[in-house]
């Protein structure tokens, strides 16, 4: 609804007129629930305060904040609370609104009642969120049978996995990355399915959905939000522990028209120049998906997959048995029609409006020397309709993304 009907509404209803200058544009929801299990293991907690830390750093040096921001922070496995950063005189307030006990935040009802709280406390024209975590992409927590960060690790000698190792005896040995949820204990994970429910059944749709996570520029989970948020804001592979730069990026993000080429270039070149130089980001119009997955529908129709290009197909995961593909480069070697393939590529440029990617990508799945692989290929969004990853095979038929192109 545009501002000049919100403004005659309001006024036709009262005598009194409202002006619309005085309704906040847009809140911020910060959510960061409990990353690792029961007993700490796994758990980013250290990194996400370091990422709130950035962000009240960042509203100092502004001097305020374009709107609201409130921050939903497990504090342990138990514990979590509501809270909203205010910004006065050159301080930084916590305003307590609300606590939580236990994890029932991990199911729908539960993120459906923080977000209901949020609006509740913070109203506005428009909200966005940003997810901390850890991230496993579209996959299905209940797939895994056993947690997400013991899966089987890629091993430097592997072949034909569309890998391409990159040897750097340099980098830290035990860097560590944000390997949605817990990635150590399934109890504390989420499914992107009951995150788009609980957004619906709040009402609180989004303008972006930021996941500083990692493996969460899938198709898959873009197609599964089209309809709760316009973009979704995330990396197609691993990302660093100590996640986005906050610091160099609020700017855009708290802003009612984000700027998503300057998100996604802040963090393309922070990481250029990060002690471990990789990361790829990618801003995702989840509005346009609908028209890629007609097309998708029409290869799929016609087209399967040679087994013999498996090997061609860029992969941007680490896992020994890979998930998450490039998508452009998959449906290049998966369809044959050239009038065909331009309307894919015409449609995927419609969907994936920014992205970028170092040369090299880093994993830490695995144990060994070689921690970096390198990108011939970049499309800024994954596909896993060709995985043979067991998790895949399980869960990929009961997305929205495959019921809708095949």
């Amino acid at each position: 609804m545009c501002v000049g009907t919100l403004s005659f509404l309001f006024s036709s209803c009262s005598d009194d007129s409202v002006d619309v200058r005085d309704i906040n544009t847009q809140t911020v929801l910060v959510f960061m629930p409990w990353s690792g299990s029961a007993t700490s293991e796994g758990s980013l907690y250290s990194y996400l305060k370091q990422n709130l830390d950035s962000i009240e750093s960042a509203i100092k040096r502004d001097k305020g904040i374009n709107g609201r921001v409130l921050v939903f922070f497990a504090t342990s496995p138990s514990e979590a609370s509501l809270y909203e950063i205010k910004y006065s005189a050159g301080t930084i307030q916590h305003n307590t609104i609300k606590t939580y006990t236990g994890n029932n935040y991990d199911t729908t009802d539960g993120m459906a009642e923080v977000f209901s709280d949020v609006q509740q406390n913070a109203y506005a024209l428009n909200y966005a969120l940003i997810v901390g975590g850890h991230g496993t992409g579209w996959t299905y927590k209940s797939d895994w049978s056993r947690s997400a960060s013991s899966a089987k690790r890629f091993s430097p000698s592997t072949t034909g996995t569309g890998a391409y190792p990159v040897p750097d005896d340099a980098l830290p040995t035990f860097t560590t990355t944000r390997f949605f949820g817990s990635a150590s204990d399934m109890n504390y994970a989420f499914d992107i399915p009951d995150l788009a429910a609980a957004l619906r059944q709040s009402g609180m749709k989004a303008q972006y959905i930021l996941f500083d996570d990692c493996y969460m520029a899938n198709i898959e989970v873009a197609y599964e939000l089209r309809d709760v948020t316009n973009y979704l804001i995330a990396s197609t592979s691993e990302v660093m522990a100590m996640g986005m730069p906050y610091y160099s990026l609020w700017n855009y993000l708290d802003n009612s028209t984000p700027r998503y080429e300057s998100i996604v270039n802040g963090f393309h070149s922070f990481y250029s120049n990060y002690s471990v130089p990789c990361g790829a980001l990618s801003a995702i119009d989840c509005r346009k998906v609908d028209q890629l997955a007609t097309v998708m529908k029409e290869i799929n129709k016609n087209y399967t997959f040679d087994e013999s290009q498996r090997d061609s197909v860029q992969v941007l995961d680490g896992y020994n048995t890979p998930i998450f593909y490039d998508m452009g480069s998959y449906v290049d070697h998966l369809c044959k029609n050239a009038n065909l393939k331009s309307a894919f590529h015409s449609a995927l440029d419609e969907v994936v409006k920014y992205k970028a990617t170092t040369p090299t990508l880093f994993t830490a799945l695995y144990y060994g020397n070689e921690h970096r692989f390198e990108v011939k290929t970049f499309s800024g969004i994954t596909i896993s309709d060709m995985s043979l990853n067991s998790v895949a095979v399980k869960g990929r038929e009961k997305t929205a993304w495959w019921r809708r192109t095949h």
